[in-house]
C-alpha cells in the first residue's frame, strides 16, 4: 500500500496565496448541501490530498463516501489544454484515496471534481467536426465518463509535460466537473455566502455574518496546520473539522437566537420575579447574553459548573407550568446545594442563561 509523501503537500500551507477561494468554496458546498449533511456524519478538510474534502461516515469508523474538489479561480475560461495538470493530478488523488488506510465500508464510492468559477469548455475537432462540451452557469455539472469519446482521446492524449498512465485512465471514472456560481473577490464571495445563510437557516440565527465568520476562521484554522511528515491521511484529526463541531458552531448562535427573543418576550417578567432593579438591568442583560460563550469556554470553570448542575436537575422543569417560577427554583436550589465565586447578580443570570439552553433542549 503506498502513503502519499510528499514535500508538495504543503505547499499551500506555507504560500497560503489565493486560498480565500477555497475556504469560500467550501462554505458554498455546505451550505449548499445542508439540508443533506445536517441527517448524517460527516467531516471536512482542507489542503490535505486535496483543496477541500468531504467524508461521510456510515457509522464511527468508516468511511462510506469522499468527496474531492480541486477548487480554482480563474479570470479565463478553461479548455482541454489548460486543465491537464489539473486533472492528472486528481486522478493521482483518487488513487491516493484508495490507497489511504481508513477503514471504509464494502460499498465505499468517492467523486473526484474540478470545481472553479469559470467556465470549463472541453473541445476535439475530428475530421472537421467539432466535439464540445461546456460546463457554466448552464450546465453546472458534467462527469467525464459521460464525455464524447473524441474529447476523451484528446485529453488522454495528453501533451510534452502531461503524460496519463493506465491507472490515471482508470481514475477518470470518478472525475466530475463543476460550475462554482462563485464571484472573482473575496468580498463579493464572502457578500454571496451571507446571502445563502440567510436563505438556508432564516430566522434559526439572529446574526448570519457572524455564523458565516465564525465558520471561515474555523476553516482557516486547520487550513494553516502542516500535514505531519509531509504525509497527506484521510485519518489526520488535525486537518478535520466534524460535523459536531460545525453544529455546535451553529447551535451556539442558534442559541444566542431564542436566549435574544426570550430576553424581549419576558426580560422585564424576569427582573420582576428575581427583583433585579433598574439601575442593575443593563448589567444583569450583559451577564445574562455573554453567559452563552462562557459555557463553552474550558477556561470559565463556574460557568461550566452551573450550567451541568441545572442539566442534571433537570426534573425542575417537571414540578413547575411558567418560566418564572422554574428559574426561580433552580436558584434557591443551586444556593442551598452550591456555591459560586460569581456575584449574585452574576450568578442569577447565569442560572437563567443555563435554564434557556437546557429548556431548548428538552
Amino acid at each position: 500500500m503506498t502513503i502519499k509523501n510528499s514535500s508538495e503537500i504543503n505547499a499551500g500551507v506555507h504560500a497560503n496565496i489565493g486560498m480565500d477561494f477555497q475556504k469560500n468554496c467550501t462554505i458554498y458546498l455546505f451550505l449548499e448541501k445542508y439540508n443533506l449533511l445536517k441527517n448524517q456524519r460527516y467531516f471536512i478538510v482542507l489542503e490535505h490530498l486535496e483543496d477541500i474534502v468531504f467524508g461521510f461516515l456510515e457509522n464511527e469508523t468508516e468511511l462510506s463516501k469522499i468527496e474531492t474538489y480541486q477548487a480554482k479561480k480563474s479570470s479565463k475560461k478553461w479548455t482541454s489544454g489548460n486543465i491537464l495538470e489539473i486533472i492528472k493530478k486528481i486522478a493521482e488523488t483518487s488513487q491516493s484515496i484508495l490507497n489511504d488506510p481508513h477503514p471504509k465500508t464494502s460499498t465505499f464510492n468517492q467523486e473526484n471534481y474540478f470545481a472553479t468559477n469559470n467556465t470549463i469548455e472541453l473541445k476535439s475537432t475530428v475530421k472537421k467536426q467539432d466535439f464540445t462540451c461546456t460546463v457554466n452557469e448552464a450546465t453546472q455539472v458534467y462527469n467525464y465518463k459521460d464525455l464524447d469519446q473524441n474529447i476523451k482521446d484528446k485529453i488522454l492524449k495528453g501533451n510534452k509535460n502531461v503524460t496519463f498512465d493506465k491507472e490515471n485512465e482508470e481514475n477518470f471514472e470518478t472525475l466530475k466537473f463543476r460550475f462554482i456560481d462563485l464571484n472573482r473577490t473575496s468580498q463579493s464571495q464572502l457578500d454571496l455566502l451571507n446571502g445563502m445563510f440567510i436563505s438556508v437557516f432564516g430566522d434559526s440565527i439572529a446574526d448570519h455574518k457572524a455564523a458565516l465568520y465564525s465558520f471561515y476562521y474555523e476553516l482557516k484554522t486547520i487550513e494553516s496546520r502542516l500535514n505531519q511528515g509531509n504525509i497527506a491521511k484521510l485519518s489526520d484529526n488535525k486537518k478535520r473539522i466534524e460535523s459536531y463541531e460545525i453544529e455546535n458552531i451553529l447551535n451556539i448562535l442558534t442559541t444566542k437566537k431564542l436566549a435574544f427573543d426570550f430576553w424581549r418576550d419576558k426580560g422585564d417578567e424576569i427582573r420582576q420575579e428575581l427583583n433585579i432593579n433598574l439601575f442593575e438591568a443593563t448589567t444583569f442583560e450583559l451577564h445574562y447574553h455573554n453567559s452563552f460563550d462562557k459555557f463553552k469556554d474550558i477556561n470559565e470553570s463556574e460557568h461550566q459548573k452551573i450550567f451541568h448542575f441545572v442539566e442534571k436537575n433537570k426534573q425542575i422543569f417537571k414540578n413547575h407550568s411558567t418560566d418564572k417560577g422554574c428559574m426561580t427554583d433552580f436558584i434557591n436550589t443551586f444556593n442551598k446545594e452550591k456555591s459560586s465565586t460569581l456575584s449574585s447578580l452574576q450568578l442569577q443570570a447565569t442560572i437563567v442563561a443555563a435554564y434557556i439552553e437546557i429548556k431548548n433542549t428538552l
